[in-house]
């Protein structure tokens, strides 16, 4: 019902491009090539260029995580669509960067599993859906990839303005995984639509490798220039 009823305001309101003003989308197809800046293949952690954006040997040393894919940088239009989506109930938006973020994934294996990282409860609640979960839903159907949620998230707070090792002690707490979810061996790949530490992303991992899954990579639609 609720599907039915978005689809019905879409129609009454379409979306007008943030750039072009043209309707049907938050962001055109073309604006979409022209405007978000590819970023260059690096660990998201120290910045370091790496190949297919892998962590770094350094970073590797201290996070769970094999590769992390950044799709652009926090600003201009990449900023105005993440805003749109978290605070003005655009969850067009989702879509939109699903597909960013499938232009940027390579060929991964089928068997892979697609779990966005939980935004906490009280934004949730705000909102009425969590932001990353349509992200991975979008990108789980363009990639006809299994989409499973992992993770539970507890408490309410953000952490806003806490630096990374804050931000991780206390995600390690917040962050559990879902009871006979991960079996043994699984390929996890992350979503969110945004890291600026990444330590979320770190927490989530740990959790989600304690569990016993092998591997875990991660894709962000942006993340802040450092």
């Amino acid at each position: 019902m609720m599907r039915l009823i978005e689809e019905t305001i879409a129609l009454i309101a379409p979306h007008r491009c943030l750039i072009c003003s043209s309707t049907g989308s938050l962001l055109c197809d073309a604006c979409r090539t022209s405007s978000l800046l590819e970023e260059p293949a690096k660990c998201y952690r120290c910045h370091v260029s790496s190949r297919q954006s892998a962590v770094c040997k350094a970073c590797r040393k201290t996070v769970r995580l094999n590769r992390v894919w950044i799709c652009t940088g926090y600003d201009g239009p990449a900023k105005e669509l993440i805003y749109k989506l978290k605070f003005q109930r655009a969850k067009a938006g989702a879509k939109n960067i699903a597909v960013v973020m499938d232009h940027l994934l390579p060929d991964i294996p089928e068997d892979v599993i697609i779990c966005h990282v939980p935004t906490a409860s009280a934004r949730v609640r705000q909102r009425g859906y969590d932001q990353s979960e349509l992200i991975a839903r979008h990108l789980a159907r363009k990639r006809k990839l299994p989409q499973k949620v992992l993770l539970r998230r507890f408490g309410k707070s953000r952490q806003v303005g806490s630096g990374r090792r804050e931000r991780f002690e206390h995600l390690k707490k917040a962050l559990k995984v879902r009871p006979r979810t991960i079996t043994g061996g699984e390929h996890v790949l992350l979503i969110d639509d945004i890291t600026t530490t990444g330590a979320t992303l770190e927490a989530a991992a740990n959790v989600i490798r304690k569990a016993g899954a092998k591997t875990v990579d991660a894709i962000v639609f942006a993340q802040p220039q450092s």
